[in-house]
């Protein structure tokens, strides 16, 4: 049960930039919250992700009609959104992708939190990468003609992370973590 006047959470579109800076956040996480410090202008960081990010909750009863895990929340982007590689290029994610952000298991909160800011915009592209394509049953695609080895899909999520404040030793364990995670699918992308 919600702790009393607590905001209940809908499935009505929301911009996460606002509803993050509008967050109240617990004292336990205040000092974590504070310590968060973007690593490039606003100007920059516009240029790496300039589409807002626009998501809807997905009902646990939508996941379960997708045959989706219902352990987890998942968003569908109610509008376009991009990410800038300096070394890839624009990644798109389309209008009604879905994603459920970044899989943090929960014993790895204390390192970094599934909704941190140095993980939530970052996990987008990530995700989109890892989508299946419905022709050949393939992931990395950036393009039509351009696949990415599971490595490198994974290096895009740590350059993202780079641009919303993530320190070295945080991406590298990222890093480390989705390839160790994902071994077992990387004949699913490119060799």
């Amino acid at each position: 049960m919600p702790a009393p006047g607590s905001e209940i959470p809908s499935s009505e579109p929301v911009d996460f930039v606002t509803a993050i800076s509008r967050a109240r956040v617990p004292p336990g996480r205040a000092r974590a919250m504070r310590a968060y410090r973007p690593s490039v202008s606003e100007t920059e960081f516009k240029k790496r992700f300039p589409l807002s990010y626009r998501v809807q909750a997905v009902t646990i009863y939508e996941a379960a009609r997708q045959g989706w895990a219902t352990d987890r929340s998942y968003w569908q982007f109610i509008g376009p959104f991009r990410y800038v590689s300096p070394k890839w290029g624009p990644i798109d994610i389309p209008k009604g992708f879905y994603t459920d952000f970044a899989s943090v298991p929960p014993s790895l909160h204390s390192i970094i939190d599934d909704d941190s800011p140095i993980i939530l915009f970052p996990s987008a592209p990530h995700d989109f990468l890892f989508t299946k394509r419905d022709e050949d049953g393939t992931r990395g695609w950036i393009s039509k003609t351009k696949q990415l080895t599971l490595t490198e899909v994974n290096r895009v999520l740590t350059e993202a992370m780079s641009f919303c404040g993530a320190n070295f030793l945080t991406r590298e364990l990222v890093f480390n973590a989705v390839e160790l995670a994902n071994e077992g699918i990387r004949h699913e992308f490119a060799p």
